[in-house]
């Protein structure tokens, strides 16, 4: 039976995906295990709240065991106790985060979630072994009679391979523990030099100012609640915001590294606590005063309530920016001319044309 519930009766805390990636030397296990310990007893009031931690990486998290004792450790291997290989397929992930529900932990890091997508039994590696099932199978249908493409059937192969995938993200949505997904990162070929070098190649989920590409699907980084990608410049601060919601930016500070307060804070979100609301509402009143044009925004900045303000603003102030430069741009262009062009711009356009006669 289907029943719309008024939300005033919907009190259930809500959960955290957050993604961190980076390459090596990034700080993405002490930054997890830092964040993790702020929301564990922020969401329990209890300190030393246990953190449940996957690692893949050949128990890499225990170089922090004096640190955070309470860590609750589970060595993730491609390899069971009876020496078989098992992999780092879809179903195991799952498996893991039903375990760690049935634990009650409030936080389950899964380090590194790389292996879901690259690693032995990954995804990449499942559709490798699709595609070469399906090949075989075309060319002994084939029998000689021609040659088969094996492109051909890589589509085919997705569709095999990604819903069983597909589930797995759609568990870690839907998980009752908040989760921390870390994930490596590889560097974006470059091309250009010095401060004209750009990516190589766009891709839909590639942003030109991040020259760093998660190993994993690139789809994986929207479903997160927050997604950062660190890097080696500065170590455990958020330096590429990828997917910040209005409530977090204030959390976020580029220059700082990432801590006990950032789980926290989230953690008071997601229990319908904390000031993030309020801090969204701010926002969207500063971008509506910068939709009106620089002066305006200037004059709402420097009033009492810009002031007060002012804080929570900065986060934003790229994109305030940039709304104030169209806006300006806008106020500039005359309705009563076509096409958006002034009349000077006409007479440039004239002086143009008849040079171009007179050439002729």
């Amino acid at each position: 039976m289907i029943r719309f519930i008024p939300v005033s009766e919907i009190n259930d805390p809500l959960t955290i995906a957050l993604g961190l990636s980076g390459g090596s030397g990034t700080g993405k296990t002490f930054t997890a295990l830092r964040v993790a310990r702020g929301m564990a007893q922020k969401m329990t009031g209890k300190h030393g709240a246990p953190i449940g931690y996957v690692d893949t990486e050949n128990k890499r998290a225990l170089h922090y065991k004096a640190a955070f004792p309470e860590m609750h450790h589970f060595d993730f291997t491609a390899i069971n106790e009876a020496g078989d290989l098992v992999g780092f397929g879809p179903e195991r992930w799952i498996e893991v985060i039903d375990a760690a529900e049935a634990a009650q932990m409030p936080v389950l890091i899964m380090d590194s979630f790389s292996h879901a997508w690259e690693g032995v039994g990954g995804v990449l590696d499942l559709h490798a072994q699709v595609l070469d099932r399906l090949v075989q199978q075309a060319q002994a249908r084939a029998n000689g009679r021609y040659e088969v493409d094996p492109a051909k059937f890589s589509q085919l192969a997705w569709a095999e391979v990604k819903p069983r995938y597909r589930r797995l993200i759609d568990r870690i949505v839907r998980a009752k523990t908040n989760i921390i997904i870390c994930t490596r990162a590889k560097p974006v070929m470059q091309q250009g030099f010095g401060d004209k070098a750009k990516n190589a190649r766009k891709t839909k989920t590639r942003r030109e100012d991040v020259p760093w590409d998660p190993a994993s699907d690139g789809d994986l980084m929207f479903e997160m609640t927050a997604m950062i990608i660190l890097d080696p410049i500065a170590p455990g601060c958020p330096v590429h915001q990828i997917k910040v919601a209005d409530q977090f930016k204030g959390l976020f500070d580029r220059r700082k590294p990432m801590s006990e307060e950032t789980g926290a804070a989230m953690a008071e979100w997601a229990a319908g606590q904390g000031g993030a609301n309020a801090q969204k509402e701010t926002m969207d009143h500063a971008r509506e005063q910068a939709r009106a044009g620089t002066d305006a925004f200037t004059a709402w900045w420097n009033s009492d309530d810009g002031k007060a303000a002012r804080p929570v603003v900065r986060p934003i102030m790229d994109e305030i920016k940039a709304l104030c430069a169209d806006a300006d741009a806008a106020a500039a262009v005359s309705d009563d001319v076509p096409f958006g062009r002034s009349d000077e711009d006409h007479g440039d356009q004239h002086d143009g044309a008849d040079q171009v006669r007179e050439a002729a």
